[in-house]
């Protein structure tokens, strides 16, 4: 009960007041001080009637069935809004006032009466003044419990009428908090729907990043077997190099021992032959060696320098690929970057256009017979560069449940052209798109 007071202070009011009244009634109705009874004076007959509980009820009942009448053929109000309740709580409430005034007036004329009515008494038998003493006052206790229960009886009324305008009140609240629950789930979906868009962007960007970084690997790892079999054939060469040196130099030593054994028989030729014809032959034939022997380290110096040139050259390319490959990586590891970048840059742009379409579209709106606000249905719709709705492209992607209210949220789609829209690239998220219409 306190709590319903609490929501409903001017029911509380109202109740204290009528307290309060009925006491300063009876102490002003009840005559404290003893009479002093005129012996000649003549007694006045005052005609008084008093007015029960169940009068004083049905008086109350009377006044709240003709403050609620309504015409017979009236059809049902729709549900009251809160300007509804609050005229309804205003008319019970001038309703009660109007029952406690007509009580107030029923209960004063009660009391003088019976004031009245005492004092005839106490004029006519004063020698029974001691018992008409108890009797008025046995009256007056009487008066005063039907004056309690009357008062309870209000207070339970009330109450009553307080839990009733309470419990309206927690249906509207009801109301309201569901509706806003139902809002709230569909934001939840559409930021759901959204970030699952932009996890698959993100997903979509990472496997293409990782399909790049497999390429550039794979061109590194195919690189490097190059390098490597470029590197064992540099290797084979510089031992097929040291192998001729090798043998260079056996077939020096060989011309170096055939030198010596030509000299060795120039020598015994000479002892044979003359002097000088010897010393001739034996001097053409070391000039020839050693040109020979000049001529083949000329040779093998002039191959070796050959394939050093060439290893270098080899070389040299391979760091060259390694390099292109290198930066080839980079750049596509940057290009990914700069994708990814551009990509959550056009879809916080786009974001930014899609509370602007809805509210577009809910000015265009006009509620169909029979629609309530907790409906919701997904819609999709293609727009060209300049804002306008492609004829024909607007539809239904989930249903509301409501053909009507369907309906109604593609007529405001095409009532709403032309929107405002980004420029591209951002725009290509609005070329075809869908959104949660909610009134």
């Amino acid at each position: 009960m306190w709590e319903i007071l609490r929501r409903n202070r001017r029911a509380f009011f109202w109740s204290l007041t009528l307290h309060v009244l009925f006491a300063v009634l009876f102490f002003v109705g009840v005559d404290l001080s003893r009479p002093v009874v005129d012996a000649g004076a003549k007694a006045r007959v005052v005609k008084a009637s008093i007015v029960s509980d169940r009068s004083l009820d049905a008086l109350m009942a009377e006044i709240r069935s003709e403050t609620a009448q309504r015409p017979a053929d009236q059809e049902p109000a729709p549900e009251p809004g809160a300007a509804e309740l609050e005229a309804q709580q205003r008319a019970a409430e001038e309703a009660k006032r109007q029952a406690e005034l007509a009580a107030q007036r029923e209960a004063e004329a009660a009391v003088k009466r019976e004031a009245e009515l005492a004092a005839q008494r106490q004029a006519e038998e004063a020698a029974k003044r001691q018992a008409e003493e108890a009797a008025k006052r046995q009256a007056e206790q009487q008066a005063q419990r039907e004056a309690r229960e009357a008062a309870r009886r209000r207070e339970e009324e009330a109450r009553r009428q307080a839990a009733e305008a309470a419990r309206l009140q927690a249906e509207a609240e009801a109301r309201r908090q569901a509706e806003a629950q139902a809002r709230r789930q569909a934001e939840q979906e559409r930021q759901a729907r959204e970030a699952r868009q932009a996890r698959e962007a993100r997903q979509r960007a990472e496997a293409e990043r990782l399909r790049a970084e497999e390429e550039a690997r794979r061109q590194a790892e195919e690189l490097a077997r190059r390098q490597a079999e470029e590197q064992r054939q540099a290797e084979e060469a510089r031992v097929r190099a040291e192998a001729e040196r090798r043998r260079a130099e056996e077939a020096a030593r060989q011309m170096a021992s055939e030198r010596e054994r030509l000299r060795r028989e120039a020598e015994q030729r000479a002892a044979e032959e003359q002097a000088r014809l010897e010393a001739e032959r034996q001097r053409r034939i070391a000039e020839e060696a050693e040109r020979l022997a000049a001529e083949e380290q000329r040779r093998l110096a002039e191959e070796l320098e050959q394939k050093r040139r060439e290893q270098q050259a080899r070389e040299r390319a391979a760091q060259e690929q390694r390099r292109q490959a290198a930066e080839e990586a980079r750049r596509a590891r940057e290009q990914d970057l700069l994708s990814q970048l551009m990509a959550e840059q056009v879809s916080r742009e786009a974001e930014r256009y899609i509370p602007v379409i809805k509210d577009r579209v809910r000015q265009y709106w006009a509620r169909p017979p029979g629609a309530d606000g907790s409906l919701s249905a997904v819609v999709s719709v293609r727009l060209t560069p300049g804002g306008d709705v492609v004829p024909n492209s607007v539809h239904i992607e989930r249903s509301s449940g409501n053909i009507a209210f369907d309906q109604s949220a593609v007529n405001a789609v095409y009532s709403a052209s032309p929107f405002q829209v980004p420029s591209p690239p951002a725009f290509e998220r609005f070329r075809e798109f869908s959104f949660t219409f909610t009134p």
